[in-house]
């Protein structure tokens, strides 16, 4: 099993894998459909798809030949476990041609024991586990039991972890800084860019599922936005206008005056070019010190925007600090933008962060603002590269 599991994880690293699944009572809930999907998605690169149901993997079996992670959700009595609870369900799902197993290992009680159930899949299936869990806790648990991958799959959908928003990046970086087994990170991964960051936090695979293949949810999604009227209080009004006040967001009126201050700005300085597109979102900088693992220690984000060097966030691990670190990274972002040519360059701080080092490093404060928040001041700086 290591060599298949070893030839598994090269092929899985860094790869998108995608769940393949649809509510109990939808029209796509077919196994002729669902092997569709995952044949359509291994088409577009998914390095693997998760599939529930012994039904289901046969189904997808005879279309692909990428790697299948076989799931069975059955609820039994007397235990909250869902996810392939039982030996019998793994060796239905290993039997249909599943190439890993995934169990709920989470802290819960369960029919049989974590170590003697991880132990019979591999002993007597030849097939690597992946243990979908919900906390550091449960991870090392299910890691001490023998478990070959861990999954954040069950993180904010237990009660031990109810209220927790997914998906859980913090678990992840957690468990891969604790643990060495590869870790895949699953669970609302909603966006391209989520799973890029899933992928630079350590996750070796990303496995996502509603975004991709969720149609109804998506549907009910997109269809809740479009009729959804944002609430607003009434202030004034005559014949003509009314003044009306948001207290939630208001994405299309938000971005339709910003635009129309964009149009504004650049028409007035037309000559100059200071508003067009590309100058006004100015150019990123982002410098990062990363270990041997390329896990973030410490890091610099900013932007430089016309002759200006845009400080937005320094951050160094309190591990670590002390040691230069910090100095480092302004030094090395105020060289970068002196290269694009930069003058200036401006950043802001409170009370509580880090004042005194920035004037150490030659800023000089010109504004200050008490009791922003409560109790705390708020510092402006700017230096003159």
């Amino acid at each position: 099993m290591s060599h298949d599991l070893a030839q598994l994880l090269q092929l899985l690293e860094s790869g998108l894998i995608v769940s393949c699944q649809a509510p109990a009572d939808s029209t796509l809930n077919q196994p002729a459909i669902i092997a569709a999907i995952a044949e359509s998605v291994v088409a577009q690169n998914a390095v693997a798809v998760r599939i529930d149901t012994p039904e289901r993997v046969t189904a997808v079996r005879e279309r692909i030949s990428a790697p299948i992670l076989g799931i069975w959700k059955q609820p039994i009595s007397g235990s909250e476990i869902y996810i392939t609870p039982t030996f019998a369900h793994a060796c239905a799902l290993a039997t249909a041609g599943a190439d890993l197993i995934a169990i709920d290992a989470t802290l819960r009680d369960r029919p049989e024991p974590l170590e003697t159930f991880i132990q019979k899949i591999h002993q007597e299936l030849d097939t690597p586990v992946v243990a979908d869990i919900d906390s550091l806790e449960s991870a090392i648990a299910a890691a001490e039991a023998g478990a070959d991958i861990l999954a954040t799959t069950l993180y904010g959908f237990t009660a031990a972890t109810k209220g927790a928003t997914s998906p859980g990046f913090d678990l992840l970086t957690q468990i891969t800084e604790k643990l060495n087994l590869p870790v895949f990170c699953e669970g609302r991964v909603s966006s391209p860019e989520l799973a890029r960051q899933a992928i630079d936090l350590g996750a070796h695979a990303v496995v996502v599922g509603t975004a991709i293949t969720g149609i109804e949810a998506q549907t009910q999604a997109f269809n809740t936005a479009i009729r959804r009227k944002i609430p607003s209080l009434l202030i004034e009004h005559d014949s003509d206008y009314h003044f009306a006040l948001f207290t939630q967001e208001h994405p299309s009126y938000r971005n339709y005056v910003r635009s129309k201050l964009r149009q504004y700005n650049t028409e007035n300085t037309s000559e100059n070019g200071f508003f067009e597109q590309g100058a006004l979102r100015g150019l990123p900088i982002e410098i990062f010190l990363l270990d041997d693992r390329d896990k973030v220690k410490a890091g610099l984000v900013g932007l430089t925007r016309w002759n200006w060097l845009l400080i937005e966030t320094l951050w160094v691990e309190e591990s670590i600090r002390q040691h230069g670190f910090g100095s480092r990274l302004m030094d090395l972002a105020e060289q970068e933008a002196k290269q694009r040519g930069c003058t200036e360059a401006l950043l802001d701080t409170f009370s509580f962060q880090a004042k005194e080092f920035y004037e150490k490093l030659g800023y000089e404060m010109f504004a200050q603002v008490d009791d922003y928040p409560s109790g705390y001041s708020f510092f402006q700086l700017k230096k003159n590269l």
